[in-house]
């Protein structure tokens, strides 16, 4: 297993420690990062993503092409249910590799990544109910007059959760 982590490009800090100008007051983005004149480009950050990998030996007459075939599909999908110790829409499969030892059972090793299902996110003055661990949380901003600083300041307007993998159900793994 490695819980290194993996990388997510976010737009958007959990809270803003200081602003500080060279003179007057730094404009108030609400927790948007690394702001242009039109955009907001925000930055890639380490998340915690738990990397692990399992190996078994499957007997011969197991691995038939339709189980090939059911690894295949589910390559790519979110649990359904609960998996080792996860909660529906933390783990992703990666996929399979395996090769027959010698005229026996196969040795397939089987890649996972988990990470975690989240509530009550806050962005900006927003507050996302929920997310799964792997849906994708983005953020549309819009243009506000920051009053104290005298300037135009981008600032979230809406924030959305999309669901960019399919569901599998993991039992069909056979593990």
């Amino acid at each position: 297993f490695d819980t290194g982590g993996g990388t997510q490009h976010v737009t958007q800090s959990r809270s803003t420690i200081s602003r500080t100008a060279a003179s007057g007051t730094a404009p108030d983005f609400k927790g948007a990062i690394n702001v242009s004149k039109d955009s907001v480009n925000g930055v890639d950050i380490t998340v915690p993503v738990y990397n692990f990998a399992e190996t078994h030996y499957i007997d011969d007459n197991d691995v038939t092409q339709v189980y090939k075939v059911t690894l295949f599909n589910l390559t790519g999908k979110m649990n359904s249910g609960a998996f080792r110790g996860f909660a529906a829409g933390e783990v992703l499969f990666l996929g399979a590799s395996g090769s027959q030892r010698g005229s026996g059972d196969w040795e397939i090793t089987f890649k996972f990544a988990a990470s975690p299902n989240r509530t009550n996110i806050p962005v900006g003055s927003i507050t996302v109910p929920s997310k799964l661990g792997w849906d994708y949380l983005w953020v549309r901003y819009k243009d506000d007059v920051d009053t104290t600083a005298n300037t135009v300041v981008q600032v979230p307007a809406a924030a959305y959760v999309e669901r960019v993998y399919d569901f599998g159900d993991f039992a069909g793994l056979g593990i």
